[in-house]
């Protein structure tokens, strides 16, 4: 039995293949996929940039489907229910792993990164990071649970709480992720975008941003101290993934206040010592999620609506080639790619 996927060779070159169809594993299930999202990771691997790329390789991890099969040891889902994939592995006994850390899990294997994904007709995912979807959930909402959670550990490393002043570095997928769920899980949060992607400025205010920064027009710190009355952010996300944006952080974050990123750099960053004592700063890193499926997937059903305005374009699954240079190259107007599979 043989299925079609898409396989990139190398940097660019990406194309639809017929090959094998894999076998689920006993604690494994053989999903049929329905709907995935193009990551900005992939879109890395795409152009080479990815540090773990590997070639050939079958991408994909935002991801739903319907099971279609299942191994002997598998107990809790059943041919033709519809899931949601986790795609992030864990190995279960590292130090991570033992304290609930399985998002920073030593040996951890990535749907979609290490082992093939989603961008085929089927995929295989263990039992445990299958996820049922609700009824009434569209498989487009459930592809979009991934990034979401990615958001959703932001949130949570952020200690968001009512009243909270929040200044976010970055509004491209997963800032926005960030600024969706603050906005719609607290009704008195203040949250400040900033970007210098006119597009993804005007998709922040879209979903609630009390106040836009351009850096190209206006001085970041400035408009910052100016907007709390010279306090500062009393949390500050960073997710453009910049030197520049990280090492700004602990100047626009107030006293007592507290720093997150998400965003990735393989640059030095350097911060004034001082300022970790006088302002006695906590800086919080953020990765992957860890136990965050089941609240997220709770949240974009009840908000469903979301969708419409965080997806930019959907596309054929056999159209992945002109899905990735588009995402590659209009980074402003195209926000989210859905892929759809044919019945």
């Amino acid at each position: 039995m043989t299925m079609k996927a898409a396989i990139m060779t190398k940097p660019f070159q990406i194309g639809i293949e017929e090959v094998p169809k894999p076998v689920p594993k006993p604690n494994e299930v053989l999903v049929k996929m329905e709907a995935a999202g193009i990551c900005g990771g992939d879109i890395h691997y795409y152009d080479g940039t990815h540090p773990y790329a590997v070639y050939p390789q079958i991408y994909g991890h935002e991801l739903s489907g319907v099971v279609v099969s299942v191994g002997a040891d598998v107990t809790k889902l059943a041919v033709g229910d519809p899931v949601i994939v986790e795609p992030t592995v864990a190995c279960g006994s590292c130090y991570p792993c033992r304290i609930g850390k399985y998002n920073c899990c030593v040996k951890i294997d990535m749907i979609g990164g290490f082992r093939p994904g989603g961008f085929a007709d089927f995929v295989t995912v263990p039992e445990a990071y299958a996820h049922l979807m609700p009824d009434g959930m569209s498989h487009e909402v459930g592809a979009l649970c991934e990034p979401f959670s990615i958001g959703a550990q932001v949130v949570h490393r952020a200690g968001a709480h009512e009243g909270a002043v929040i200044t976010i570095l970055g509004v491209g997928p997963i800032g926005l992720t960030a600024l969706i769920m603050l906005k719609r899980m607290y009704r008195d949060v203040t949250v400040y975008a900033v970007d210098v992607v006119a597009e993804r400025l005007a998709r922040a205010k879209q979903f609630g941003a009390d106040g836009l920064i351009n850096p190209r027009e206006q001085n970041t710190l400035e408009t910052i101290m100016k907007l709390t009355g010279g306090e500062g952010s009393h949390i500050v996300i960073e997710s453009a993934g910049l030197k520049l944006t990280m090492e700004q952080s602990i100047q626009l974050v107030s006293p007592g206040g507290r720093i997150v990123i998400v965003g990735l750099t393989n640059d030095e960053v350097t911060f004034p010592g001082v300022l970790f004592t006088k302002k006695e700063v906590e800086i919080f890193g953020s990765r992957n999620n860890a136990g965050r499926f089941p609240e997220v997937i709770d949240f974009l059903h009840r908000n469903s609506d979301i969708a419409d305005g965080f997806v930019s374009l959907r596309m054929p699954f056999t159209d992945i080639a002109e899905a990735l240079h588009l995402a590659k190259t209009k980074p402003g107007e195209v926000n989210k790619i859905i892929l759809t599979y044919e019945g």
